[in-house]
């Protein structure tokens, strides 16, 4: 067979962006010259492999499936093959994708900073992904590693490390008496007017299921499918938000607001890696692995809390009581 990797990866490539033109540009070559390639490949494989329609693209066939999961598969174990003879005996080098849903974005920070400080040659590019389109990557090769709920959605083939319980505050403004509140009600803060993520979020499904166990319907006056834009409606001591605790490296002791915990009833909800199951893994991938296993990514995290709930939190540690703890052990039938 006469293969070589520029041909599969032309093929990996249209199969990211089901478009020859697209494709092409990613590619930095004609379109002529990616469809050509395509073609060699069928060729040497004797069948089709692209559905084409007015020499456009429809999609694979199923011999073409196979085709590509071969070149997916052939060009990560070459990628990888590459980072062990470079790494062998020497500083660890390569490069670690990473996909995270967008309500993790905010605490992936602390993983890869502590990790570049370890291996300060490996390179990491982060994404903002959905679930659907994080697990795909992880599937088609494209992502390394997943930041994801590990109690929600399918796993099969995927392998989960935990990282941290996901807890969720009511941010308000400091001037409303709410914010005066040590807890509020997911009932209460159901009639409030709510910043809130988008509905094809995983994060809004799991707070619309709060809602709904409590008979609750949130009144959302603004919906966006981006973590940074919710904060910067939140900051300036207007509007009300439901966030997770990750939020606060990005609001924290933010004067116009103020966060107070929600109650009735208190949840939390587990965020970890997913990686593909494969044995061994990549050495960059492994190092990633191990880097996030030794964070103690509660402390990390609370060291961003806002001042409020951290003395609160110390108080609970003496043993004196409170009215409403911040923190219970989780409550996972009102999430499922």
């Amino acid at each position: 067979m006469a293969l070589n990797f520029r041909q599969l990866r032309y093929l990996v490539a249209l199969a990211r962006h089901r478009h020859f033109g697209r494709a092409a540009e990613e590619c930095g070559i004609t379109q002529s010259a990616l469809s050509q390639a395509v073609r060699q490949l069928e060729a040497t494989f004797d069948v089709p492999i692209v559905d084409r329609h007015n020499q456009g693209f429809e999609g694979f066939t199923p011999q073409g499936a196979m085709v590509l999961d071969f070149a997916r598969r052939t060009l990560d174990r070459h990628e990888h093959l590459v980072q062990d003879i470079v790494s062998a005996g020497e500083e660890l080098s390569g490069h670690v994708r990473v996909g995270v849903i967008p309500v993790a974005m905010p605490g992936i920070s602390i993983v890869t900073t502590a990790f570049n400080q370890l291996h300060p040659e490996v390179s990491v590019a982060v994404t903002s992904l959905n679930f659907t389109d994080l697990k795909k990557g992880l599937e088609n090769f494209d992502l390394d590693v997943g930041i994801n709920y590990l109690d929600h959605g399918a796993s099969t083939g995927l392998r989960p490390y935990f990282l941290y319980d996901e807890s969720y505050f009511l941010i308000a403004p400091a001037e409303h008496a709410i914010a005066r509140r040590t807890s509020v009600t997911w009932t209460e803060a159901g009639r409030l007017p709510l910043c809130m993520l988008t509905p094809d979020m995983q994060n809004r499904r799991i707070l619309d299921r709060v809602f709904s166990s409590v008979g609750a319907s949130p009144r959302t006056v603004l919906e966006t499918n981006c973590a940074l834009a919710l904060c910067s409606h939140v900051r300036p001591g207007h509007w009300f938000a439901v966030v997770p605790n990750t939020f606060f490296l990005m609001i924290g002791d933010w004067s116009q607001t103020r966060a107070v915990p929600l109650v009735e009833p208190t949840i939390t909800n587990t965020i970890g890696m997913m990686v593909l199951e494969r044995d061994p893994q990549p050495p960059a991938v492994r190092a990633f692995i191990e880097v996030a296993d030794d964070i103690r990514m509660a402390d990390e995290l609370m060291r961003y809390t806002p001042a409020h709930l951290r003395d609160r939190r110390a108080v609970q540690a003496t043993g004196a009581t409170t009215d409403t703890p911040i923190m219970q052990s989780r409550v996972t039938n009102a999430a499922s």
